[in-house]
């Protein structure tokens, strides 16, 4: 009995008992090579990408040498198959000329926004041929948001995400879609087929406009333009004049948001941005002491500013109160007041200035 037990030892530490178990995976792998040729006889290259997956996963771990000859035939019909994919954007993203369009950042995750589209391609020389059934993975490479991020392209071989939000609309966005295939537990993508799509932010134009006025009327030369714009320039903003005398009632409608009266300031997609000073000076004041009147007179003065987006959105907004100008007559009040008023706002602003950055970036 002792040498028949002395062979069960042997064929146990030899790892004989184990090879009907590497056996069956050889098999496994072998069935998954035949199905994925079988695929692509069929035209089903989906279904033989699956395949050769499934072979690769099989393997890892395994150091069979007949395992790892299965495995390479497998990596090298999946690099084969690599350079024959293409993913192409869908219809509205191409223009006229044949080119590639950006979309808007701000319309992002809204009603109507252009969402990213691909059709996943087989290419023959000439020809092509659309590889349905396959799963494409959109995701942010720039910005970041809420999406679906695994779509099945569909007989057409057309694969559509939608973009639930942005998270900061006012920053570029890109996404990128490529096709991943998991089998197994094994995930394997094929990034040389990537396709992004650029979402841009908004024009970074503003128009600075002023409405001062006191008891005796509007000012035609308001102070507050030149310090505003400085400001606002350090936003990130690029400033244009407007030059044309605004009408008070039209002002008012513009800084209410009217999207009429915004428009015809100019405020348009090139130009998206309006910013409103209105500085009101009170009637000005005699100072009387113990029944006698002084030539001093003073005038206080309040202060809003309004930054304000094309379709009337506030992006952000401030003011400042308890300004006093003083001077010799009311004339002189109401300078001084408009004066201290425009000197006030800008510093006002450059202390806001990460407030109005992230209004900008966020809204």
């Amino acid at each position: 009995m002792r040498p028949i037990c002395l062979a069960l030892c042997l064929l146990l530490a030899t790892g004989v008992f184990a090879a009907p178990m590497e056996n069956s995976e050889l098999s496994e792998m072998s069935d998954y090579l035949s199905k994925a040729q079988d695929a692509i006889d069929s035209n089903h290259l989906a279904e033989a990408i699956r395949s050769y997956v499934a072979v690769l996963a099989l393997a890892e771990g395994n150091s069979d040498a007949e395992a790892r000859t299965k495995a390479a035939t497998a990596e090298a019909e999946l690099a084969k198959i690599a350079t024959r994919l293409s993913l192409e954007p869908a219809g509205a993203w191409i223009d006229p000329k044949g080119n590639q369009v950006s979309g808007d950042a701000r319309s992002l995750g809204k009603d109507g926004a252009l969402q990213p589209s691909v059709y996943l391609f087989e290419n023959f020389g000439t020809g092509k041929a659309p590889v349905g059934d396959a799963p494409i993975y959109f995701e942010f490479t720039k910005n970041s948001g809420s999406l679906l991020s695994f779509v099945t392209t569909d007989a057409y071989g057309k694969a559509n995400t939608t973009v639930a939000k942005l998270d900061e609309p006012g920053k570029e966005a890109v996404i990128r879609a490529y096709p991943v295939f998991t089998s197994h537990g094994k995930t394997y993508s094929f990034q040389s087929a990537a396709r992004d799509f650029a979402y841009l932010p908004p024009a970074s134009v503003v128009r600075v406009l002023a409405l001062e006025s006191s008891a005796n009327g509007v000012s035609d030369n308001p102070l507050s333009v030149d310090p505003v714009a400085a400001a606002l320039k350090n936003a990130g903003l690029e400033v244009l004049p407007f030059n044309a005398k605004l009408a008070p009632s039209d002002f008012q409608k513009a800084y209410g948001g009217d999207t009429q009266a915004l428009s015809s300031l100019g405020v348009d997609a090139n130009s998206p941005y309006a910013a409103f000073v209105v500085v009101e000076v009170a009637e000005a004041r005699q100072l009387e002491l113990n029944g006698k009147k002084y030539n001093i007179f003073t005038a206080g003065a309040n202060v809003s500013f309004r930054l304000v987006r094309l379709g009337g959105s506030i992006v952000y907004s401030m003011s400042l109160d308890g300004i006093k100008g003083q001077g010799a007559s009311q004339e002189a009040a109401v300078a001084d007041a408009y004066r201290r008023a425009s000197n006030g706002i800008g510093p006002a602003l450059q202390k806001k200035m990460d407030e109005i950055t992230a209004a900008l970036t966020k809204e």
